[in-house]
């Protein structure tokens, strides 16, 4: 998971104690890693989002997917057109 994602949904909450919350959590999560992008990587998602009409927040997870190898668990269907996989989660529930 992208630190940004985190940070993303922390700002959503607003209120701190919710934020807290859900770092609390996240914590807690078994298997979970957390990646940070380096302002270089960030920059070369951004050129990837443009050729591909995503926007900054899709283009930082396309990055880092094709980067890894790996693919994207989603319910965005945006990635669907680009050359990675995308499962739902409910497609990866074991």
């Amino acid at each position: 998971m992208l630190h940004f994602a985190i940070h993303g949904v922390s700002a959503i909450l607003s209120k701190p104690s919710l934020a807290a919350k859900l770092l609390s959590e996240t914590i807690t999560w078994r298997g979970l890693t957390i990646a940070n992008l380096s302002l270089h990587e960030e920059l070369i998602a951004c050129k990837l989002a443009a050729e591909t009409r995503l926007g900054f927040d899709d283009g930082l997870h396309y990055y880092f997917a094709k980067h890894m190898g790996i693919s994207i668990i989603s319910f965005d269907k945006d990635f669907d057109s680009l050359d990675i996989k995308r499962f739902e989660p409910h497609e990866i529930i074991v």
